[in-house]
């Protein structure tokens, strides 16, 4: 058994089944009822026996999870690239190739797992597969991204995400020269009808997804994009991108089978990302230059490669920020 000790937060009168649901994504409900009912979860030092109890911000909740539910994560041995690092964010410029946290206990070539083996702490919330885990890059997309290491900072930015009050950009080498100046996609993603892994356009059963997109290099067969989601749909950026004609080179999930020739992955970078910090309400930017890969792409088939400041330079003209 692990007894697991967190103060409340965020919004006042949930229920204590709603409240567990929300911030332990990945225990199930009916687990989360059973610790209820089974008097493993108190309130302020009382034992709670009904799922309709009501929380407030500043209760302690005190959980004792059963047998293999709660195991440790392992910690495991990744080099990080910090970005920047106080006492309640952590941000990192992620390599591809590299999960953003584990699907399982038993799996631990993960960030989390590399962040656990350096002495990274995280937010509780979110565990046990996702402390301190605000949003997710896909495996093989590299870049910038941020981590909550105080409660009240996980809470905050997954509010300021929830909101869209967080500004990513990403850099995206795509197949096909791109003819227009700019464009801006309003297609609503769905879970795709025949294969639930993957996404696809769906107009009748589709949620919003916006994404805007400013070329930077262009020629006959690949072009440089700069791409701000203003949307946070899973693989957004690059289902919009294959379903006008420009997958991302290296795609395999939604590209071309020569596009996945050309590139061992997607060609997609998560460049820079603003927010507000979570307990100082001040403004903060940060960016990861492109990776060797895709470096090495662009000197091969445009002979230049842009510089971080000309990045940020159209990003600022183009995007808000």
């Amino acid at each position: 058994m692990k007894k697991q000790k967190i103060l409340v937060y965020d919004e006042a009168g949930a229920r204590l089944d709603a409240w567990l649901a929300r911030n332990f994504p990945e225990a199930s409900r009916s687990l989360l009822a059973r610790l209820i009912k089974d008097g493993k979860v108190r309130v302020n030092r009382t034992t709670i026996t009904k799922t309709s109890k009501k929380v407030n911000p500043g209760d302690v909740i005190e959980i004792t999870w059963e047998g293999k539910q709660f195991l440790e994560l392992e910690p495991f041995p990744l080099p990080l690239e910090v970005v920047y690092q106080d006492e309640d964010i952590l941000v990192i410029n992620k390599p591809a190739g590299i999960a953003t946290h584990p699907v399982s206990l038993l799996e631990k070539n993960t960030l989390v797992n590399a962040l656990l083996y350096h002495g990274v702490g995280l937010a509780r919330y979110g565990a046990p597969l996702r402390p301190g885990v605000v949003h997710r890059l896909d495996k093989e997309t590299s870049g910038v991204m941020v981590f909550a290491k105080s409660d009240v900072a996980y809470l905050k930015l997954i509010e300021e995400f929830r909101k869209r009050k967080v500004n990513k950009v990403y850099l995206a080498i795509v197949e096909g020269k791109w003819e227009e100046n700019s464009a801006e996609l309003t297609l609503p993603i769905s879970r795709n009808r025949k294969n639930p892994c993957l996404m696809e356009v769906n107009f009748k059963q589709g949620k919003e997804a916006h994404t805007l997109i400013k070329p930077y290099l262009s020629g006959e067969n690949y072009s440089l994009l700069i791409v701000s989601p203003r949307t946070g749909r899973t693989h957004q950026i690059r289902v919009h991108l294959s379903f006008i004609g420009h997958p991302i080179v290296g795609d395999k999930r939604y590209g071309t089978a020569w596009g996945a020739q050309q590139m061992p992955r997607q060609a997609l970078h998560a460049f820079s990302l603003s927010l507000e910090h979570p307990t100082r309400s001040e403004k903060l930017a940060f960016y990861a230059d492109l990776p060797e890969d895709m470096k090495e792409f662009l000197l091969k088939h445009f002979k230049k490669l842009p510089t971080p400041e000309e990045i940020l330079a159209v990003q600022k003209a183009f995007f808000r920020s």
